[in-house]
This record gives C-alpha cells, structure tokens and sequence, in this order.
C-alpha cells in the first residue's frame, strides 16, 4: 500500500552525511517540496516502500551498501515505475557515469552541488517523468543518459569497416545523423591537423595491440566552433584475438573553461582585470630577454595614487574601485601594445616599458601618464582630480633582474614622493644609501638571535562548523630593544636573504612544538599548531630530520603539527619538492599551501602535491564582500578544494560580511581580526582557558524555515 505523507512533491535523500541531508532539507522545504531522509542504502529502500517518494536523491559512497546497490534495489521493488533517481557523486569520470546508469539511475549530480540549482534540477526531472517512462528500452535510455552526461559512443568491428555511432556522438562532433556516415575518417575530419597525429598513433595501436588509450582534443564544427573533449577507446577481444573497438566521447569543454577561468583569475588583478605580481615577474624577465637579445633596454614603473586614501575614505569602496578601473584602463591608453600595465595591490601599478632604444625614452613615457590625469574622472556623478607618483628603473643600469629593478623603482617612487608628487623620478647611484640601511638591520637582526629578541605570538584558527578555536599558527615578531615591534615583512624577508632563518626557522618549529604539547597537557585536546616553513628551510635536504627532531624532543604526536609552504616555494623544483612533500607526509604531519592564489594557482600543479589545507589568500577575502570577480575566484577556489578533499581556511578575515560569505559558500575554517589578532603564549592561555568561540549564528546555517534540534545551538561564549 502507497503511503503519501503530504500533498506537495516528495524527495527521498539517501545519504550517511548529515550536514549534506542538512543542506538539502534548507534547498528544497522553501521550494515547497517535502523532504524525507534516510543515512543508509537499506533505511533507504526501507522509507522508498514506506512513502513511495516522487524522486530519490541518492548518494554513491555509503558504509555498507553503496548507492549503486540501493539504486539498483529500488528499481527492482519499483518495478515498472520509473521514479527519477539522482545519485550524488564526487566523481565526474566515465566509469562512475556508466556505473550510476546501468544501476538504473536516471540523472547524476557532482559533489560539491550547486545549491541554489538543486530545486531547479528535482522540478525539471519530475517534468520529466512521464516522458521517462516511454524510455523505458535500454537503447532510448542509454541516448538520454548519455544526453545528460554529454558522453557519446562510438564501436567498429575490425574485420569490417561498419561502425556505429550514437547520437550524442553526432551532436558532439556537430554532425547530422541523416547525412554523415559513422566512419573513422569523419571523425578525424573534426580533430585539427595539428591534434591528429597523437590520436591516428593511438588509434593504430588500439587496432594492432590492443592497447587502450585516453587523451584529450579539440573538436571543430563546421561552423567553426570548438570543442574539447576526452576521448577513451579499448578493445573487445574473442579467444585472445581483437574482433572490435569501442570508444567515449566526452564533451569537456565546461570544465576546460573553467579551469581557464581560474588560471586567468590566479594571474590576473580580480578589480582590474591586469596582469597581477605573479604574471608581472614573468613580463619583467621576457622584456629582459628581448633587450638583451636586441641590445636594448627595458623601463620598469611603479606608479602610486596621489591621496588615494582621502577619496576611499570620502566616497566609498565602490567609488574608489571604479576610480581603479578607470585609472587602468587610462594607463592601458597610454602604453604601446607590447608594453605591461599590471597592478601590485591598492593603489599601486606598475609599468613595464619593453625594447626601450634610450634610457630617456622612460622619462617620455612618464609625462605621457602624468599628462593622462590631468583630465577629471567622473564616477558615479562625482568629478575626480587624481595625480600620481612614479619611481623609474632601467634595464640595466639599475638592475639586472626583476626584483631589483622594482625595488630600485620602488626607492626612486619613495623620493618621488618626497618631492611633493604628481612628479616622477629616476632611480639614482645615491639612493642606494638604503641598501646600506638594510646591511645595518641585517646586523641587528643577527643580535637579536644571540640575545633573544624573538619571540612567537599565536593567531588561532577558528572550525566555521563547530565555532572553537581548532588550532593555532606560529607567527615570528621581533621585539627590537628602544624600538619596539618590527614587522615581519621588514625582517623575515631579509633572514631568508642571509640565511638567517634556517637557525631561527629551527628555533621557531621547536619552540612552537613544546608549546602545542603543553596546550595539549593543559587539556586543549585536538589543538593543531601551524609553523611557516621558509624557502631556504624547506630546500635543505635534512628538513625531514628536522621535524621529526622537533616532534620528539616536544612529544608532540605528528598529527597535530601543520606545515606551511607557498607555492613560490613548491613551484621552484617539483620533483624535488613531490619528494621531499612525500617524505613529511609519511612523518604524519598536515601539509598546508599558505597564500593560495597568489601564485600559480594551477589545478593540475595542485594535484601533483599531497596537500591536505589551502589557505586562502588575505587579499582575496578583503574582496570578497566588495568585487564580484574577487567572490567568484574565492568562491571557486573553495569548490575546487572541496572537490579535491582539501580543508579550506580564510586568512585575514575582519568583517561579518567577510565571514557570512565564508559560510554560505562552505568554507572550513578562518583566521583573522575578525575573531583574534596574533596573541603572546600568555594571552592565548586565556583564550584557550575561557573557551572563547564564535557565537552559533556567525557559524551555523540554518534554514529559517527549518527549527533547529537545540542540541544544534551553541551558546554565545566569551568574546
């Protein structure tokens, strides 16, 4: 007997993740739809005959009977009745696909979801439904299937040149079923010449050896559009001997732009839409190149908004990013095509002046752009009168590389501005006079690790799920006698440069080790402590012998320990560095990528390395609340996370804007001033002592349709 427990359309969702069962009650109750839940395969078929659900969401991996099993169970109880199964997968590959469908599932969606388009998707399938069940043939079944996943399927025999195509193939490959012949040579005819040969030698190796193949090529129509696609091909054999060859298509091409969205978003200014710090080295050392080829010279500026602070402040973020818009696209103007404008952050910008004949040809250039500003901005009905700084460098009188030449800018931007601005100045032998500061503050900074003027202060890690504090970083400050605090982007930088931070970055891990292990004695049970791990700390080959040094001496268990790296560092040697990655990871330790974003940012480097945390970027979560395409990079960087089952963290989190947005879209965990600033080991025993979290609605999201079991809340504890 049928059992309805409501009126409105009812979802059944299967899966053993209550926080998945969670989000979906809180997508689809609003829509008006009734939403049963089962955390089993077997509780599953069990509520199917109970209530007899108009569609099943049902989730592949489940302890004891997978979703395939409870998939194909329920078509069996189902019988003739085709109710739309949707199995949930954090795989999009073919033979999960294929799997899903020939269990009898009707639609597949990918981990992590889409929320917002989950009820879209249930409505359209119960639309659907009808026209399913005259699907009910293997073949009409596997073309819609093979619709919906945009996979299409080609098999030839050997002994004969007959073949078969299906018809999501003909649509990929942007064909007519009526008119084209299903033969090999049509289908080459759609790869480009360039991309043929790798696909004819796999081909003839799948026909004379058997030999599976799986590549991925572009398809062109004939309207001349393109496509990417994944191509896999094997071979059925009888007796031991090839008797045909069946093949996939798959039309990629969604996630090969995405994949360019991101590339280009990691390289590129999230506001501006310039080339950012990243691509800008690379710009400095290709102009580098060309000149020494050509035996010309290369102009590096760095530019600053005159008061830029005074309109932000006055008229607003929104008002102050159009203002940068409009400066980049004014500096674009002013440029030739072969020259660089990038944006270094804020206010400030840097142009790269290639294949320059004349060291002047730079001073020229830079009263073009002072000439530029003259004219007002208009934004927003407000009229603008902006004027800038510039400090030049030239290739190779001032440097020889790319960091020198832009510090070099940077020191004449610094006189520039001195000068009283709105004027621009070449970097001269005199101010050199701060290199001679820098020697000074190396020398002191070498005092300061013999008479222990270094100390650590901790900045905790706050889980977005539970609200407490789950670990700590390790923050190096050097607290400098009749001075005070200096700041770590002063000195850090510099101990790299004389190797310095190989014994203080020794000192720091030990030093952070015995005091997790103490906060673990105290009852901080769980607590994890991140350290920074430098460039120089990283390349030496006994870094793995460091670490375990430490993890003994402290008897901190290796779990509890998370090493931080950038992607500067992993990226200069990658075979070295998988290797030396491997070697930490059978230590036991957590690997951290610091920085995420500001780098290569790469999904395919990402996979190469064992990395368990992506630390998101300050700069991205500062734009979060503010620019679009700032949300959208943090936003995908989130979901590739989660794809790849990495933890995500936030770091520089000020705002409740900032933090709302974390949540809604599923971050792990943040860092920042919103919640504590860097504290003493003194005052993050207080911290720890006094429970000190984040109050339940700053971390819990809740459906306000849905009231939440009280054992859900989390009382607000002590700020």
């Amino acid at each position: 007997m049928t059992i309805k427990i409501h009126e409105f359309p009812s979802v059944l969702i299967v899966d053993d993740d209550p926080m998945t069962r969670m989000l979906v009650v809180e997508a689809l109750e609003p829509e008006g739809f009734v939403v049963l839940e089962a955390d089993s395969g077997l509780e599953g078929i069990e509520a199917f005959n109970r209530h007899k659900p108009d569609i099943i969401l049902l989730d592949v991996s489940m302890p004891g009977m997978d979703g395939f099993e409870c998939c194909r169970r329920i078509r069996r109880l189902s019988g003739g009745e085709r109710v739309p199964v949707v199995v949930l997968t954090g795989n999009d590959d073919d033979e999960s696909i294929t799997s899903a469908f020939e269990a009898g599932a009707t639609d597949f969606v990918s981990k992590p979801m889409r929320w917002k388009l989950l009820s879209y998707r249930v409505r359209y399938l119960l639309r659907s439904r009808a026209a399913l069940e005259a699907l009910a043939s293997s073949e009409a079944s596997l073309a819609f299937a093979q619709q919906l996943a945009h996979v299409g399927n080609w098999e030839y025999g050997v002994a004969t040149a007959d073949g078969s195509w299906s018809p999501e193939l003909y649509r990929i490959l942007g064909l007519d079923e009526s008119t084209d012949v299903p033969t090999h040579e049509s289908l080459m005819l759609c790869v480009p010449d360039e991309e043929r040969s790798p696909l004819l030698r796999s081909l003839m190796s799948l026909r004379t050896d058997g030999t599976r193949f799986g590549l991925e090529h572009r398809i062109v129509h004939r309207d001349g559009s393109e496509r990417f696609v994944f191509h896999q091909a094997e071979a059925t054999r009888d007796q031991g001997k090839i008797v045909s060859l069946r093949g996939t298509v798959q039309d990629i091409t969604e996630r090969k732009m995405h994949e360019a969205q991101i590339e280009f978003l990691a390289n590129h200014d999230a506001l501006t839409g310039l080339p950012n710090r990243n691509l800008l080295s690379d710009r400095i050392a290709q102009a580098i190149a060309r000149a020494q080829r050509d035996n010309r010279r290369v102009g590096v500026m760095i530019l600053d908004l005159d008061r830029f602070k005074f309109i932000n402040d006055n008229f607003g973020h929104q008002v102050g990013d159009g203002l940068l818009k409009a400066v980049a696209a004014r500096l674009r103007a002013t440029v030739r095509e072969v020259d660089t404008v990038a944006r270094l952050g804020g206010d400030e910008f840097v142009i790269v002046l290639s294949s320059m004949a004349h060291p002047g040809d730079s001073e020229i250039a830079a009263q073009k752009i002072l000439d530029a500003f003259v004219p007002p901005i208009l934004m927003e009905g407000h009229e603008l009168h902006v004027t800038t700084s510039i400090g030049i460098s030239v290739f190779p009188e001032d440097g020889f590389n790319a960091e020198v030449l832009l510090k070099t800018s940077d020191a004449a931007l610094f006189i520039a501005k001195d000068k009283g601005r709105n004027c621009f100045q070449l970097y001269t032998s005199q101010m050199g006079v701060q290199v001679e500061e820098q020697a000074e503050l190396v020398n002191a900074l070498t005092q300061a690790v013999v008479r222990n003027e270094l100390e650590i202060h901790y900045q905790p890690k706050v889980d977005l799920k539970s609200g407490a504090v789950s670990g700590v970083e390790a923050l190096l400050r050097w607290r400098r006698p009749g001075i005070g605090l200096i700041a770590p982007d002063i000195f850090i930088p510099l101990a790299e440069l004389t190797g310095l931070i190989i014994p203080i970055g020794e000192w720091v891990l030990r030093t952070a080790c015995i005091q997790a292990k103490a906060w673990h004695d105290a009852g901080h049970i769980g607590l994890t402590m991140a350290v920074n791990i430098s460039a120089r700390q990283f390349r030496l080959n006994n870094v793995q012998d460091l670490v375990r040094s430490a993890l003994a001496d402290s008897g901190l268990h290796a779990a509890f320990l998370e090493l931080e790296l950038t992607e500067s560092v992993l990226m200069h040697d990658k075979e070295a560095a998988v290797k030396a990655l491997q070697q930490l990871k059978e230590i036991g330790v957590v690997l951290t990528l610091d920085d995420f974003g500001t780098g290569y940012s790469s999904l395919s480097y990402l996979k190469e390395f064992p990395i368990d945390v992506i630390k998101i970027d300050k700069s991205f979560i500062s734009d979060v609340a503010s620019s679009v395409d700032g949300a959208s990079l943090t936003r995908s960087i989130i979901s590739m996370a989660e794809s790849l089952h990495m933890i995500t963290v936030a770091e520089g989190v000020e705002t409740e804007e900032q933090l709302s947005f974390l949540n809604i879209n599923r971050c792990d965990r943040m860092q920042g001033h919103y919640f504590s600033r860097p504290l003493p080991a003194g005052e993050m025993n207080a911290l720890l002592g006094a429970r000190t979290r984040l109050p339940w609605d700053s971390c819990r999201r809740v459906s306000p349709h849905r009231i939440p079991d009280p054992a859900e809340v989390s009382p607000v504890t002590a700020q």
